[in-house]
């Protein structure tokens, strides 16, 4: 099975890699652009979420720091590579931060805290003006970026798949889904608890502030509504539940057919798209506790279809 799968996502990976040379549709590479972009942060934020089982609603805070990283150093006329390391490395040190005080919360009160941090930090980069440019937004130097910003989001989501696959099957997964079950008899087994959770929340701030520094690569203009938004905020919670939390195939799943939902509605608010996240996951959790990725649960309805029709 695990060659199985290892064989499709190489198909898959080759098949993207491919596209650009296949179709002159700059709309279709756009839109997958913006798909591997979503799938990251699913991804990335599912670490926590989902394999260490901590809801963290505050994801999207390292995303738009390094945004705001990127698109500040390259347009004080930094080189590139130098403007995304800040934008990684920015992240990390905000996560190890706030790692102790807020890993001391459990459950909803962790879940609060960190969600009050996006808040927080949308505020500053709104007043903040004139390093970020406050509500008028920030603009870096233009230019036609779209298939390097393509293969770069490529390239990033395929690591960002192969250090799940790889999590999964080490000792470092084993001690997260561990402490997801029971921390305390966790660290009676002798878990570092504190020192897991640190690295699987510095390890997805990194990925995050990467994918921040692409957003605002290739966009070439973020206002913080854009990066620390509640859209943003939410997105990649959604995703991950609706494709199978704590999974690998999950949030990239997850992360396709939420991105397909907002183009067929060609979404106009974020108060439009925050109700079909509420709807998804009131539907999930009916019908799809274990979201999309679970052969299981697909089993089970198409039992219960059966039935009905009979």
């Amino acid at each position: 099975m695990a060659v199985v799968l290892v064989g499709v996502g190489l198909v898959a990976f080759a098949g993207f890699a491919a596209l650009p040379a296949l179709t002159t549709s700059t709309y279709l590479i756009a839109f997958f652009l913006s798909v591997f972009i979503a799938a990251i942060l699913a991804q990335s934020y599912d670490w926590v979420g989902g394999h260490l089982g901590y809801l963290n609603l505050g994801h999207a805070s390292f995303f738009g720091i390094g945004a705001y990283t990127f698109g500040i150093l390259l347009k004080g006329g930094q080189p590139l590579l130098v403007a995304f390391g800040a934008g990684a490395v920015l992240a990390v040190a905000f996560a190890l931060l706030i790692s102790y005080p807020f890993f001391r919360l459990r459950g909803a009160y962790f879940a609060l805290a960190t969600f009050g941090l996006v808040t927080l930090l949308e505020l500053l980069a709104s007043n903040l003006s004139e390093l970020t440019g406050g509500s008028g937004g920030l603009t870096i130097p233009t230019g036609y970026r779209l298939y390097r910003a393509y293969y770069a989001a490529l390239g990033l989501l395929a690591l960002v798949v192969g250090a799940t696959a790889g999590l999964a099957r080490s000792r470092l997964g084993l001690a997260l889904v561990s402490i997801r079950e029971d921390e305390e008899v966790a660290g009676a087994f002798g878990v570092n608890a504190y020192g897991v959770k640190c690295l699987a929340l510095v390890a997805s701030a990194a990925v995050a502030g990467l994918a921040g520094g692409l957003y605002c690569w290739y966009l070439t203009y973020i206002i913080p509504s854009t990066v620390f938004g509640l859209d943003v905020a939410i997105g990649p919670i959604v995703m991950a539940m609706l494709g199978g939390s704590g999974t690998i195939a999950g949030p990239l799943l997850g992360a396709l057919v939420l991105d397909v939902i907002r183009e067929v509605l060609r979404f106009k608010t974020q108060y439009l798209a925050l109700t079909i996240y509420g709807v998804i996951l009131v539907l999930v959790g009916l019908f799809l506790p274990g979201g999309l990725a679970n052969p299981r649960r697909w089993r089970r309805l198409t039992r219960l279809a059966g039935r009905r029709l009979a």
